[in-house]
């Protein structure tokens, strides 16, 4: 049954379809329970319903992905409504049907840390809700809290009120475009997390509790999460909200947006209109940066940049074809970038992929070094060094700093105390 279903693909694939969404694939009646009674088989063994509810989405999910990967000899995109363990090898999911409710928004940072932590790094939401009509203000901080989420869709039902950008007003697509821009030059930084989790097990979204598990301030904290383990976001989640109260663990941190410095192990009450995102970056942290683009075509990019949040850092960045899976085979390379103060350095530790890039610029707090790719010696070479020009139509974070800073906000730090304020 699994090659019927896999094979039915072909008609798909050889008009180009790239992705399948299995929706709605359990064993579901639309009059009544499904008897007791009924007869399921896992493989040739007879079973029943209650054992077989999530394993037939599983199976179902498998066979797709099977198909796909036989058909196309690419890494094949499934989307699943329904899973079981192990359900992760062969497809993304997303939480549901669900509403146009802030109460849903507010679920979705502890439904996408916990599915993380079960295995299910690849999630996310139905962005604005599915059911019920979403409003500007819901729309858009929804966006926001989601932004970083590994799978990223707006989807609603039909018969429900339209929910592009675009049906609201011009600030909408603004600041929606803003951070769909924001996600596409950090979309390095997801993937090398994508990378790193195929071997570590770790997800995207991370609870703080995962890292930062002797702190009490953060066992029952759910309004917050962490992209990684350097990367701190504190969306809003509630209505009419123009300032937030975020926790900050233990150490050094910078605001993601100004880059100043701010102590940890406290509360802070920041400033967040409605077109902020509140966002922090543990401090000597590298972050790759890479330029707005429309589409990723990996095969085409010959330059990347980083962003050095603090005084110094090191990271490992991963590159490979982004199709297939001759990674597997060892196609693929690994660079690591340093930084600490005016010194610079990047080093290719795995050259297996035949296309690295032939530029890196790394911007130390508004120094840039420019370097160049040696292939004769797989080496990368500091050929200049200046400082950063500002960028006339301005980046994401300039303008909403801007934006923030204009509105007259202030930040006031609070110690921290025994219980949450």
């Amino acid at each position: 049954m699994r090659q019927w279903w896999a094979d039915k693909h072909k008609l798909l694939t050889d008009l180009g379809v790239a992705g399948i969404w299995n929706d709605m694939n359990e064993p579901q009646s639309f009059h009544g329970e499904i008897p007791d009674d009924t007869v399921f088989f896992d493989e040739d063994q007879p079973s029943t319903h209650a054992q077989m509810h999530n394993l037939y989405a599983h199976h179902m999910a498998r066979a797709t992905y099977q198909g796909l990967l036989a058909q196309t000899g690419k890494r094949p995109f499934v989307i699943t409504r329904a899973a079981f363990a192990g359900t992760q090898k062969y497809s993304t999911v997303w939480t549901g049907d669900n509403h146009s409710l802030w109460v849903y928004l507010q679920m979705m940072v502890p439904q996408l840390c916990s599915l993380g932590l079960s295995g299910f790094a690849f999630a996310g939401t139905d962005i604005g809700g599915f059911g019920s009509d979403t409003t500007k203000e819901l729309l858009i901080r929804w966006l926001e809290a989601g932004i970083f989420s590994p799978l990223l869709r707006n989807h609603s039902k039909m018969g429900s009120r339209l929910q592009e950008p675009w049906q609201f007003d011009e600030e909408s697509l603004t600041i929606y475009r803003r951070y769909l821009e924001l996600r596409y030059q950090l979309l390095d930084y997801l993937y090398d997390l994508f990378a790193a989790g195929e071997k570590t097990g770790l997800p995207v979204m991370r609870p703080l509790v995962l890292h930062y598990q002797q702190d009490p301030e953060v066992r029952n904290l759910n309004d917050e999460f962490l992209v990684g383990e350097s990367l701190l976001v504190a969306p809003v989640l509630t209505p009419g909200t123009t300032h937030r109260l975020v926790y900050l663990p233990a150490g050094e941190w910078c605001d993601f947006w100004t880059g100043a410095r701010l102590h940890g192990g406290r509360y802070l009450i920041t400033p967040a209109p409605l077109d902020h995102l509140p966002l922090f970056v543990k401090a000597n942290t590298i972050l790759p940066w890479r330029p707005v683009t429309q589409s990723v075509n990996v095969e085409t990019e010959q330059a990347l940049s980083f962003r050095v949040f603090g005084d110094r850092g090191q990271y490992l960045h991963y590159q490979d074809n982004g199709v297939d899976h001759a990674y597997q085979s060892g196609a693929f390379n690994t660079y690591l970038v340093k930084a600490d103060g005016a010194r610079v350095s990047v080093r290719l530790l795995h050259a297996g992929y035949d296309k690295p890039y032939q530029t890196l610029t790394i911007d130390c707090g508004g120094t840039v070094h420019h370097l160049v790719y040696r292939a004769a010696t797989q080496q990368y070479e500091v050929v200049a060094t200046a400082l950063a020009e500002a960028d006339e139509t301005g980046e994401p974070g300039e303008q909403i700093a801007s934006n923030v800073a204009e509105k007259g906000a202030t930040r006031l730090e609070l110690n921290q105390g025994p219980a949450r304020a």
